[in-house]
């Protein structure tokens, strides 16, 4: 990421300057301020907040709304996402909602009152109309909402991958577990890429709905895996998210099911939940790290009143091979 000793090289200024024009705290002539303004566009330069901090008034603080703590993805994304506000001068404050509607609008309301500088939400679960008239900076991650910056991982590609591979072992029926789908999500073009693909393919595919106990509690995981397995002795192929696929992992050994001769399991996510059983799942990774640090990039943006390029953000997604999936000779293309 540029500094700003580069953007004032390539302004032919002083790095004051700069700062001078940056926050407002001085005088700088329009033609100077038009040449600064160009070379951080042309950078991409987001400036330290410390150094903000300096020249406005802020809390050095940003709200992390969460669904839950517990989640092996949301968890992992936490974390890289502390860091790379922590490099910025920032503190994160992690608010979790449970998914309750009432808790997200008061940690809004936090943010309208000044007490963050800016929210990445994670867990948006109002109606539109309850974010479009926010002024105040706010990233989505996920959930589409328009006029809202929002990044997350290449959904529609991660779904292709999984669709690809299931093919490849021979899959004729498979099973997906997926989210309320009352909101617009970047996530359910996974879901639809998956069938989409599939289907075109001659593939029977069956989605089956799941609450949010069902992906943060293994019991709940484990019963709910069992149940499916139980009411569909036929498929072939399961994608589910990271904890998920491990519960289907020990309820199909239960169940005397071969594997992966007989079932082919996908875990979505990646996490460190996929290192925990003897057995290593074949797994679609998104790259959290990537994921934080362009979310941060798009907030610190936002709260600098700079312009973006794009509203949405998607990072690519990879499949990692592992034990739970065939080869068989067919390719897909």
């Amino acid at each position: 990421m540029a500094s700003i000793r580069e953007v004032a090289k390539l302004a032919q200024v002083a790095p004051s300057t700069v700062s001078r024009a940056l926050n407002s705290s001085g005088y700088v002539a329009e033609e100077t301020r038009e040449k600064i303004k160009a070379a951080v566009a042309e950078l991409d330069y987001v400036p330290n907040q410390w150094i903000r901090n300096l020249y406005r008034q802020s809390t050095g603080i940003i709200g992390v709304v969460a669904p839950g703590l517990i989640h092996p993805f949301f968890s992992s994304l936490w974390n890289h996402l502390e860091l790379e506000l922590r490099k910025f001068g920032y503190n994160m404050m992690l608010c979790s909602t449970g998914g309750d509607e009432q808790r997200e609008r008061e940690y809004l309301d936090t943010l309208e009152r000044n007490l963050f500088d800016g929210v990445i939400d994670g867990a948006a679960v109002l109606p539109d109309e309850n974010y479009a008239k926010l002024e105040k900076p706010i990233v989505f991650l996920d959930r589409i909402v328009p006029g809202i910056p929002v990044v997350s991982s290449d959904h529609r590609q991660g779904g292709e991958l999984a669709a690809k591979k299931f093919l490849e072992c021979g899959c004729r029926k498979v099973l997906h577990t997926v989210g309320d789908r009352q909101y617009r999500l970047q996530s359910h073009e996974g879901d639809d890429a998956l069938d989409r693909y599939l289907q075109e393919h001659g593939v029977e595919t069956i989605r089956e709905e799941v609450s949010w106990d069902d992906t943060t509690d293994y019991a709940s995981c484990y019963k709910l895996t069992k149940k499916l397995l139980t009411a569909h002795p036929d498929v072939d192929g399961v994608l589910a998210s990271d904890l998920q696929a491990a519960a289907f992992l020990k309820a199909a050994a239960s169940l005397g099911i071969d594997m992966p001769g007989k079932l082919n399991i996908i875990a979505y996510d990646g996490t460190f939940v996929t290192d925990f059983n003897s057995t290593t799942p074949t797994a679609i990774v998104q790259d959290v790290r990537t994921i934080a640090r362009q979310t941060v990039a798009v907030l610190l943006k936002r709260i600098n009143g700079q312009q973006l390029a794009q509203d949405q953000i998607v990072v690519p997604i990879t499949l990692v091979e592992g034990e739970t999936t065939n080869r068989t000779s067919f390719k897909a293309k």
